[in-house]
């Protein structure tokens, strides 16, 4: 790219072997979850290379791009998006994703009457709410909303899935798992039918995997994060099997001047309300980046340029401490990041972030 504009470099072959590398300890359906690279059409394609059963998401615009772009080479494509829809979405829901996750009769009943004006029938799966306290039917009323739900016409319930990790941090486990199969199979006996799909979690679930502690009848994992940076930020780790490297931030230093380490004159709150605080360290040489707040997370940025560390940022300007940098940098030369979950989803959502695509 011409200029300063910052830039999210995609290494394509990174995300297939992370694919690959999950699908081979994974005896199940593998979705792919595109929402932190806002529905890419060329991450979706290199998942769905690889071999991912599906893609999933949770914006339907996002789900229109993977719809426009990346099935065009795939036949028979499933989307799934991954919230309940809001009752004004529902003839968008049918048009672009061929499956959905519930917790509301009055939408899912909505969306059947949607579904048989199109004359369509609409995958569902119904969730429910294993202790994370986010969406979800609670356990003990997944019966009779089940019950509801098959009897509808337009919809088909195939099947039944749990959420972790991703609001209350409560963390999947064996026996969590088991109780959440024992509802589904519970639901079943009563119901005299079987769900072909329990989809049991995303990235948070691997350990279980990992660990031959996942139980059998969890046949779908919808993974992101794994896929996409190899990391697990509910369990604070690096997933050994996978790489690190699919994605990498790039920025040009509009900036490099030695100044002293801390402010000059009163100080109030930082412009996102914040305080921050600094460490005396003397003159230090400090560059700026053009990207802020405005584009990424600032704490989740790992500079891969040695010596150079993240001192803060405000809603456009990324500040660095260069002052042990190998090479020295200077004006016009670019820092290269690695980026946590929240950055690299916030950079896939600004305007203002340009993307490369590295076969």
């Amino acid at each position: 790219m011409d200029g300063p504009v910052p830039t999210v470099t995609v290494d394509l072959r990174a995300v297939r072997e992370n694919v690959r590398a999950i699908a081979e300890r994974f005896d199940g359906r593998l979705l792919g979850v595109t929402k932190a690279v806002s529905g890419d059409p060329a991450v979706a394609a290199a998942m769905l290379d690889a071999g991912v059963d599906g893609i999933a998401d949770s914006r339907l615009l996002n789900l229109a791009r993977v719809g426009e772009d990346a099935c065009k080479d795939h036949e028979a494509v499933e989307r799934t998006l991954l919230v309940s829809p809001s009752l004004g979405d529902l003839d968008r829901v049918v048009h672009y994703a061929e499956r959905s996750l519930h917790t509301e009769f009055s939408v899912l009943e909505a969306l059947a009457a949607v579904a048989r004006d199109h004359a369509l029938v609409h995958d569902v799966v119904v969730m429910v709410d294993t202790g994370d306290r986010r969406e979800g039917v609670l356990p003990a009323d997944a019966l009779p909303f089940l019950e509801r739900a098959i009897a509808l016409d337009g919809v088909r319930v195939v099947g039944v899935g749990t959420n972790a990790g991703c609001f209350g941090g409560v963390l999947p486990t064996r026996e969590s798992m088991r109780e959440f199969v024992s509802v589904v199979e519970t639901a079943e006996r009563e119901l005299g039918r079987e769900f072909p799909i329990v989809s049991g979690g995303s990235t948070v679930t691997l350990p279980l995997v990992e660990a031959g502690t996942l139980p059998g009848r969890v046949n779908e994992l919808r993974v992101g994060e794994g896929i996409l940076l190899g990391t697990d930020v509910s369990r604070d780790r690096t997933v050994p099997y996978l790489r690190q490297d699919a994605f990498t931030l790039r920025a040009e230093v509009i900036e490099c001047k030695r100044k002293p380490s801390t402010p000059d004159g009163e100080t109030g709150h930082a412009v996102d309300g914040s305080q921050p605080t600094f460490e005396d360290r003397g003159l230090r040489e400090r560059a700026i980046v053009s990207i802020g707040k405005q584009d990424t997370v600032p704490d989740e940025l790992r500079p891969l340029d040695p010596g150079v560390e993240v001192l803060g940022a405000s809603s456009d300007h990324l500040v660095c401490d260069v002052t042990d940098a190998t090479p020295p940098v200077g004006v016009g030369d670019v820092l290269e990041f690695r980026m946590g979950y929240q950055a690299l989803l916030q950079s896939f959502t600004s305007e203002y972030v340009g993307r490369e695509v590295v076969e």
